[in-house]
């Protein structure tokens, strides 16, 4: 993203965590990196020794809606790179068998314990799941795939399922192909 793309970005209605039990969930629309800003400031957050700390924002598509009509659902929530939030966040993604959170996947962020100081940071517990993208996962669908012609090869159903929009992770398990194999066949027929 551009640095002014970046500055328009910077703004949203961030999750409210209100007390533990709290549970949201979305489709991820947006993932970005941006520094921290210190508690309750404006100020931009940085380790003793000048460098930045970071987070991961997410942009989430969900159903919460405040009262007001511009009101689209739209949220975010940032997750400190730096504290045990870094560290739910890649349990979430083993779980997921994914690398990183990307758009299109669903995900849930829990708010375990805590209050929120430094004496009581918030936990947070993060599901994500690598499901469908695009149309299907706005509809909450599964895509289907296309009945394959006898005598297809598993790498012409791979290729198939990719175009329906699928995970490498889930063509790999319909087709019986490994997934390296399956997300080079995803590099070679994505469009230019």
């Amino acid at each position: 993203m551009s640095a002014i793309a970046d500055a328009l970005a910077s703004g949203g209605t961030y999750l409210k965590w209100e007390h533990p039990g709290t549970s949201y969930t979305g489709i991820i629309t947006d993932v970005t990196m941006r520094q921290s800003r210190k508690y309750e400031s404006t100020d931009l957050d940085t380790w003793e020794d000048g460098t930045a700390k970071m987070q991961v924002v997410l942009t989430l598509a969900t159903d919460y809606r405040d009262s007001g009509e511009d009101d689209d659902g739209t949220r975010m929530v940032s997750i400190n790179l730096w504290s045990g939030q870094k560290k739910a966040l890649v349990a979430a993604c083993k779980a997921a068998g994914v690398f990183e959170p990307t758009v299109g996947q669903r995900f849930t962020a829990t708010h375990v314990a805590g209050i929120g100081n430094a004496k009581a940071p918030r936990v947070f517990e993060y599901t994500l799941l690598a499901g469908p993208t695009g149309v299907a996962a706005v509809l909450d669908v599964e895509p289907t795939a296309a009945p394959t012609p006898a005598g297809a090869t598993p790498v012409d159903t791979a290729k198939q399922l990719l175009a329906l929009g699928m995970s490498t992770q889930e063509v790999a398990t319909a087709s019986g192909l490994p997934e390296t194999v399956v997300a080079a066949l995803a590099n070679l027929t994505a469009p230019f």
